[in-house]
């Protein structure tokens, strides 16, 4: 089972996503900021993908990014930024997977899941 880590200040996003992603098979772990993600990664094995909302309090998306790619069992993991704020950046721009804008179109996200973690050994 391919295990995410879901990054959201919003408790309703981030409960409607783990669910969604629950149902379409994958073990979703879940954070409410970026320090709080950095507690949950202490604890797990490296996830195969990170779903990070950009903008939130205590520690944003690009701080995460920042102090995760510092972390050699960590800078490897795929991330996708999920924000209403970064329609204009790209995946390249922000040395991610991919950007998707909320609202999230659940079909979108899941494709481009399923591609990244294609593209991904199970066994990393």
């Amino acid at each position: 089972m391919r295990t995410i880590l879901l990054v959201d200040d919003d408790s309703e996003t981030r409960m409607t996503l783990r669910d969604f992603l629950a149902e379409e098979g994958f073990d979703v772990h879940t954070a409410r900021d970026g320090q709080h993600a950095l507690h949950v990664l202490e604890k797990l094995d490296p996830p195969d993908l990170i779903l990070l909302d950009y903008k939130m309090p205590i520690m944003d998306g690009k701080q995460f990014l920042g102090v995760i790619r510092r972390i050699p069992r960590l800078q490897h993991i795929p991330v996708v930024i999920l924000s209403a704020a970064t329609r204009e950046w790209s995946g390249a721009y922000l040395e991610v997977e991919d950007v998707l804008s909320k609202p999230l179109d659940l079909a979108l996200l899941l494709s481009t899941i399923n591609r990244i973690l294609s593209g991904y050994s199970t066994a990393s």
